[in-house]
């Protein structure tokens, strides 16, 4: 093999995988509402859940996607894990549909007459349109589907090349299983079974392997495909852990079954159906598999998922409520529960700071499961970066973790006067005691204030209420300032009293500020 032809095949590879991955993420923003909706209303009979996860994939052009977005929709409650078992079905029969997209165009039309304008096309939207959203996600769409079709047009040629300068002839005759781990390895490497499955067309169209050959390192690819669920299932509740098995599952069965009667098949293919080409034979026989193995599951579908809730029955305790039900390649889900994590966070830190004046209570195991959830929440933080979502979405995530920072450093400051208040409510001084009390009311009547502005659904009146109340705390602030000087000059207060008091008059006040700045962050809509 010349050098010139081994790194057109991998340029090819890399144009389509990079193809693929615009593709794939655009169409992960297409996730929202009605997305949602048509999932719930198309998913409540087991037949329309897989014909729900066969079109949508069929869109979607990602099978792995559909999963993981499934996945979220398991943790998040939108799906229940039975139907969302017979999404992940159909989603395999879907999964197909880019298979014959390549084989139909891939092949059998000229791809420079489509490629290059469509590449020229998308890229000039790309840079002219880069401002209008929706133009802007179609030519993006239109760029991945152009350079996969591009990296198709490279490995086609390079396999032309091989086939003159290689004798893969004592290759043939290793065992067809090795075959199926090649697929297998290639598929976990690369994360997506179209790439798999193109270079096993390409090298079928250039006559370098037998279609038996090439059905095994599909097979085997078939499997691969459940690393990406698999690894997304991880950490999350054990809904999603069910489904992800059930998939890997399906797919041992789909492989299993089609290794075992690969050459049977074949021959229907060829013989009964009339399929005599072989680059269609394959992925007849890849669409042939899939199907065949949904409908023999399809039966027993309540089985396998009694046998499947029996698995997992812990879930793993985790400090954060809501994050753990949507993986982060999915942004729209993502942010939702990211936002509904953060409230909740800061609800519960209203309510620390509350409990800390009942001082009877556990306050510092309270205070270190909050900083447990922050930790939590500032991991998943870190994997919603590493996916490089859009910048509206980018500066939503930065405000709900200015949120967090704040409504930790609130806890903090009640945290370190909690001695302080300790002793003011046990001291036998009636003026340090009434003290305390004023500071327990005014904590209270916060609170409740706090509790009823975060249930608002009126960003705008809220944070009109925040301003509003930021003073209130500040004139608060310096009555109190005023009230200690006077106790100061009466001489009903020691030194050391004063001292106390002042300090925890401060924190106090820092703390409400950091809350209501918090609130405003959570209740602000990025522009």
């Amino acid at each position: 093999m010349k050098s010139a032809e081994f790194w057109m095949l991998l340029s090819g590879l890399g144009l389509f995988l990079y193809g693929m991955f615009h593709l794939e993420d655009s169409m992960k923003q297409v996730q929202g509402r009605s997305f949602k909706l048509f999932l719930q209303k198309h998913t409540q009979h087991r037949f329309k859940a897989i014909l729900s996860g066969m079109v949508v994939t069929a869109i979607m052009q990602s099978s792995s996607i559909v999963n993981l977005i499934v996945l979220s929709f398991v943790g998040a409650g939108i799906l229940s894990m039975r139907n969302a078992l017979a999404v992940v079905l159909g989603a395999n029969i879907g999964g197909t549909f880019n298979s014959w997209l390549v084989a139909l165009l891939g092949f059998k039309v000229e791809l420079n007459l489509i490629t290059l304008p469509i590449i020229g096309i998308a890229g000039i939207a790309l840079i002219v349109f880069k401002n209008k959203k929706t133009i802007y996600k179609i030519a993006r769409f239109g760029m991945g589907f152009g350079l996969l079709l591009l990296g198709l047009q490279f490995m086609k040629e390079s396999m032309d090349g091989m086939i003159k300068h290689f004798d893969f002839t004592p290759y043939l005759g290793y065992s067809k299983i090795s075959f199926v781990l090649i697929g297998f390895v290639i598929t976990s490497l690369v994360q997506t079974s179209s790439a798999t499955v193109v270079l096993v067309l390409s090298a079928l169209y250039a006559k370098i392997i037998p279609i038996d050959i090439a059905v095994a390192v599909v097979l085997g690819a078939e499997l691969g495909t459940t690393i990406k669920v698999v690894l997304g299932s991880i950490g999350g509740i054990a809904s999603k852990k069910r489904v992800a098995l059930g998939n890997f599952m399906f797919n041992i069965f789909s492989s299993t079954l089609g290794f075992i009667f690969l050459i049977p098949i074949i021959n229907i293919i060829k013989e009964t159906i009339g399929i005599k080409d072989p680059i269609f034979i394959l992925v007849a026989f890849q669409t042939f598999i899939n199907i065949g193995s949904v409908l023999l599951f399809y039966f027993f579908l309540g089985a396998f998922g009694t046998f499947l809730e029996k698995r997992f029955k812990k879930d793993k305790i985790v400090a954060t409520r809501f994050l753990q039900m949507a993986s982060p390649e999915i942004a729209d889900l993502s942010i939702e529960m990211l936002e509904k994590e953060v409230s909740f966070f800061i609800e519960t830190t209203i309510q620390l700071n509350m409990d800390a004046f009942l001082i009877e209570q556990d306050h510092s195991e309270r205070y270190n499961k909050a900083k447990e959830t922050e930790g939590e929440i500032v991991l998943y933080y870190a994997k919603m970066l590493e996916q490089q979502y859009p910048s509206h979405y980018q500066i939503r995530m930065n405000q709900l973790m200015e949120a967090v920072r704040n409504a930790m450093y609130a806890a903090k400051g009640i945290k370190d006067i909690y001695a302080n208040n300790k002793e003011l409510s046990s001291s036998i001084n009636e003026q340090k005691f009434e003290l305390y009390q004023q500071f327990k009311a005014e904590i209270s009547s916060f609170t409740e204030e706090l509790k009823i502005l975060i249930a608002n659904k009126d960003s705008n009146a809220c944070i009109n209420q925040l301003a509003i109340l930021s003073e209130t705390i500040k004139n608060n602030f310096d009555k109190r300032i005023g009230s200690f000087y006077n106790h100061a000059g009466n001489n009903s207060l020691q030194e050391k009293d004063l001292s106390t008091l002042f300090n925890v008059n401060r924190e106090i006040y820092s703390s409400c500020k950091a809350i209501i700045l918090a609130i405003k962050e959570l209740k602000s809509i990025p522009s």
